[in-house]
Order: structure tokens, then sequence, then C-alpha cells
């Protein structure tokens, strides 16, 4: 993704996060979608927003942390094609809210298999920036990973999904694209 599609993709997971039943004020909603910084400016003095912050929610915190420091409105706003990773973010975040909720340790250690193999507990550490013990917290049911956590493993599982797509059609055409480290 580029920058400016993380950062809407971010900004749609962020907006999500702090009205989870989609009543996010349209007014809003379009200055984030025009204008990214300014919106994203005005949304985090929202009492919602400020609620999150004062409780020092972990996937709030995340969220703002994945924002790169000098985000600002480019020049015109953003086109609309530039706004759909903002919808993405938006409902990968709630299905994410919905994993939380009906996922436990072993769809956990299903996925984390699949992205890592047997030695998956630190590579998906790594991967989610969180530290080990929590991950273990996570497999062993001590602990339930916040609905952020679950959409970040579901990206993760998308991306690998491409990969493998794109290499089998690479395969299948006969040809490779050059290895990389």
């Amino acid at each position: 993704m580029t920058d400016i599609q993380s950062t809407m993709y971010t900004l749609g997971q962020l907006a999500r996060q702090i009205w989870p039943n989609g009543d996010m004020p349209l007014g809003l909603q379009h200055k984030v979608l025009a204008t990214p910084a300014t919106g994203f400016a005005l949304m985090i003095k929202t009492p919602a927003a400020k609620r999150l912050a004062r409780e020092r929610t972990p996937d709030y915190e995340a969220l703002i942390a994945k924002l790169p420091a000098d985000l600002s409105d480019p020049p015109g706003g953003v086109t609309v094609e530039q706004q759909g990773p903002f919808w993405t973010g938006w409902y990968h975040y709630l299905a994410g809210i919905d994993r939380a909720s009906k996922w436990g340790p072993q769809q956990l250690e299903r996925a984390g298999k699949l992205l890592y193999g047997d030695r998956w507990q630190s590579d998906l550490a790594r991967a989610l920036d969180v530290g080990d013990r929590r991950v273990r917290e996570w497999a062993a049911g001590d602990r339930r990973p916040s609905a952020g956590i679950w959409a970040d493993i579901a990206a993760l599982l998308r991306q690998r999904q491409q990969e493998g797509l794109a290499l089998l059609q690479e395969l299948d055409a006969g040809t490779t694209a050059p290895a990389t480290d």
C-alpha cells in the first residue's frame, strides 16, 4: 500500500473503533475522507475518542501510532480513488470486532502456524509489534486478543493469500519474478 492508502486504511480502522456502531458524524466522516490530517485532528477531539485515550485502550494507541508523524492534507484533498482504503479499514475493523467475540486460542494457533510455521508465536509477535509473552497469553486463553489484533491477523492472512496467488500465476505462466531477500 502507498502511504496515503495505508493512512486512509488506518483512519478507517480508527474511526470504526471510535464509533463501533457506525454512528460517526457524517460531516466528520466527509472531513476525514477529504482532508485526513484535519479530519483526524477533529476526530480525536470527540468525546468518544477522548474516552478511549483516557482509558489508554491498546488498540486506540496502536492505531494512532500507525499514522505518520507528519500527517498532512494533500494539496487539493484526497481523491475519491484514494478514499477506498478508509472503507476497507472501516469494514475490516468491524470484522475484527466480530472475530474478537467468536475466535479463540485455536483460531490464533491455526492462523499463526499458517503464517509462520511451528515457531509461529515469536514471528507473529514481531509482525503485530507485541511481546512474545502477550502472544503466549492469547494462545493459552489467559487473555483475549482485541478486535484490532484480529483485524491485523486477518490482514496478514490476506497478504499471504495474495502473495501465494501471485506466485501461482507466475508459475502457471512459466515466468518468475526475481527472488527477494
